[in-house]
């Protein structure tokens, strides 16, 4: 049975990244007093999660440039699905008037509408999606410069900043962040396009001067040049390096843990399982936000004892991966192979579940007639 579940279960998780889920979500809004609309994007496997896998947040803005938001939102779900990146809510927001929303004025002057908008009210209604507290802002030009803004003003509730070719500010900003002593300037990320006239000139211009007037600020920073772009360019090529940068530990976290050699057998005996499992929990994190394992590094991580024959050790993993995600029907079938030797109720039970799951949750999948008709054959092997 194992062969062929594991065959379909490669299928399925080579499409899974692109099973997203978009709500669109329409409020009356305080800060702008009128009625607004914001995008939620929630990754394929949040239908599987539970309430203690809790989802970083990034915020789109410009959500009503498509030629903007696509290849944004495209390039999340490839760094996703390469591993590159963790799955988040995506929240995509449409401005009605980009200049005169993220324009500043002062940095002295009230908050703005905008900011209000996201922090208070897109923030309450978010919350039945159960996020985390890490929340990045991506913006381009105006919304760039907003996106500094915003996380100038409380760093605390901002992650990290995408500033793709800002202008607006910009120099009133970096003063801001030179006297402010609770930014992380590694949280920062602004990108910039080419020189010539008919590409990013007056950005790059810009740039320039200011890293040459605060070369301190812009060694602190990550930046990001893509000679011979054009300004609306500029988000497309350095969205991917810059998301890439910042969550440059979060494709290693696990690496440590149980390493392999060239035969894929574990170098080292591990130690005991519930040092196991506590390395894993501590490793757990994106900053300092606690982040359990995905999916595809809980299965990971089962392969590497598995083919150590480890057995007690993969039992523990997919006992982990079932309190996570408790709806994903494949971590019962694991569980099912591995105590049916030594636990056929246990193993009953959770071939009974994941029967439950295929006709509910996976009942429009293509390949789950194929996984039940197997589960039914099993079924009758055992006399169920």
């Amino acid at each position: 049975m194992r062969i062929k579940l594991k065959l379909i279960l490669t299928l399925c998780i080579s499409t899974s990244v692109f099973g997203q889920k978009t709500d669109t979500l329409k409020f009356y809004s305080k800060a702008f007093n009128s009625e607004r609309t914001v995008y939620v994007t929630t990754p394929e496997f949040y239908k599987y999660q539970s309430k203690d896998v809790k989802l970083p947040v990034i915020y789109l803005l410009d959500g009503q440039h498509e030629w903007f938001v696509n290849p944004v939102q495209n390039t999340i779900r490839y760094l996703q699905y390469t591993h590159q990146i963790p799955q988040a809510i995506v929240v995509t927001i449409p401005l009605v008037n980009r200049n005169k929303e993220c324009g500043i004025k002062t940095l002295e002057e009230d908050e703005l509408p905008l900011y209000k908008f996201i922090t208070d009210e897109v923030d309450e209604k978010i919350q039945q999606y159960n996020p985390n507290k890490y929340k990045i802002l991506i913006g381009h030009s105006f919304s760039a410069s907003f996106s500094l803004y915003s996380y100038l003003k409380n760093p605390t509730y901002f992650s990290a900043a995408l500033a793709n070719t800002p202008l607006d500010s910009f120099k009133e900003l970096i003063l801001a962040f030179e006297k402010n002593e609770k930014t992380d300037k590694r949280n920062i990320f602004i990108s910039v396009g080419g020189n010539a006239k008919h590409e990013d000139f007056y950005h790059r211009k810009t740039f320039d001067t200011l890293e040459k007037e605060f070369p301190t600020f812009f060694s602190s920073i990550n930046t990001f040049v893509s000679e011979n772009a054009g300004h609306n360019a500029v988000p497309i090529l350095a969205t991917p390096n810059l998301l890439t940068k910042l969550f440059s530990k979060f494709n290693e976290r696990y690496s440590r843990i149980a390493p392999v050699d060239n035969d894929y057998k574990i170098i080292t005996k591990p130690n005991s399982i519930e040092d196991e499992i506590n390395k894993i929990e501590n490793a757990s994190k994106i900053d300092d936000n606690f982040y359990p394992p995905e999916l595809a590094e809980l299965n990971g991580l089962a392969s590497r004892y598995w083919n150590s024959d480890l057995i007690d050790y993969v039992l523990a993993i997919y006992k982990m991966g079932i309190t996570y995600y408790p709806n994903y029907y494949d971590f019962h079938l694991q569980l099912y192979e591995l105590l049916l030797p030594t636990d056929k109720e246990s193993a009953k039970k959770h071939l009974n579940k994941a029967y439950e799951l295929l006709n509910t949750i996976e009942a429009d999948h293509q390949t789950t007639n194929d996984i039940i008709e197997e589960i039914n054959k099993e079924k009758i092997k055992n006399g169920w």
